[in-house]
């Protein structure tokens, strides 16, 4: 800024012989320059420093690996203790006779006019799980993990456990959470079957949602949410969830459980495996 004024002011007056500066001059270049700093602060002020790209989340807090009881089955299904969790933004519990179309979401107590006490009310108590049904789902709600396990050999009970991994658990801590943003859980549902006394096939569906933040603990030791009783833990990746409180260390994963486990259990839907660049790596 300073040149141009001084080529301007020479320019104009051609009768110097070098360029120079009256004290006007000087308060005006000072005034200017004060000018175009404010306004150069003023842009960068306005810019978001690092923005994440639009869809990106801020962490995942998702657990690598869960430790679920089966619990409850003499009763309803509408016990949930992680609907107030920090990092969860929704969780529901509900049961319903298979056969027809359940509510969406599941929904008790609905009131029809016609109906007995019973219908209105069915037995959905059950006397042990038959097959487990874990999906997790990203942003878009697209299938992005699906686990299926048959009990019908030997039925769960109430006490006998399970574990299951998340997809979460493939994630690389060398790439972002943006560069593998189709193995970021957003949403998981479970759903247990078992038969009541009335040979009637029952199914609790469980859904929860994570709410993204950082530092959260969305799924905690001991809560029990339907049919199932949170127990050991694997908790997320402190580089995507930072700040987060260490889960019980109930039991150990090593790669070699993880990649079995995950190339067994886990189908990764097409939309997920046709990712360029895509590939399953180990913790």
């Amino acid at each position: 800024l300073l040149t141009y004024f001084l080529q301007y002011r020479s320019a104009e007056k051609q009768t110097c012989t070098y360029c120079y500066c009256t004290h006007a001059d000087y308060l005006y270049i000072v005034d200017m320059t004060k000018s175009t700093i404010l306004a150069a602060l003023f842009v960068l002020l306005l810019a978001p420093y690092g923005a994440r790209p639009q869809g990106v989340p801020e962490c995942s807090c998702s657990p690598k690996a869960f430790q679920f009881f089966i619990s409850s089955l003499d009763l309803d299904c509408e016990k949930n203790d992680i609907v107030n969790n920090s990092g969860i933004s929704e969780a529901t519990t509900a049961c319903f006779i298979e056969g027809g179309s359940p509510p969406d979401p599941p929904i008790l107590g609905i009131e029809e006019e016609g109906k007995t006490p019973e219908e209105l009310n069915p037995d959905f108590k059950v006397n042990n799980i038959t097959s487990i049904i874990f999906k997790e789902f990203d942003k878009d709600d697209n299938t992005i993990s699906e686990t299926k396990q048959n009990y019908r050999g030997t039925p769960l009970e109430n006490g006998n456990q399970i574990n299951l991994f998340s997809i979460s658990s493939t994630l690389s801590t060398m790439s972002s959470l943006e560069d593998q943003i189709g193995r970021v859980p957003y949403r998981v549902e479970i759903r247990l079957f078992g038969y009541n006394e009335e040979g009637e096939l029952i199914s609790n569906i469980i859904r929860w949602s994570y709410d993204m933040s950082c530092g959260s603990d969305p799924i905690q030791t001991g809560d029990t949410i339907g049919r199932i009783t949170i127990g050991d833990l694997i908790g997320p990746w402190p580089q995507f969830c930072p700040n987060t409180p260490a889960p019980s260390p109930g039991f150990s994963m090593s790669h070699s459980m993880l990649s079995k486990a995950s190339k067994a259990t886990t189908k990764v839907n097409k939309v997920y495996n046709s990712r360029k660049g895509d590939r399953e790596d180990g913790a």
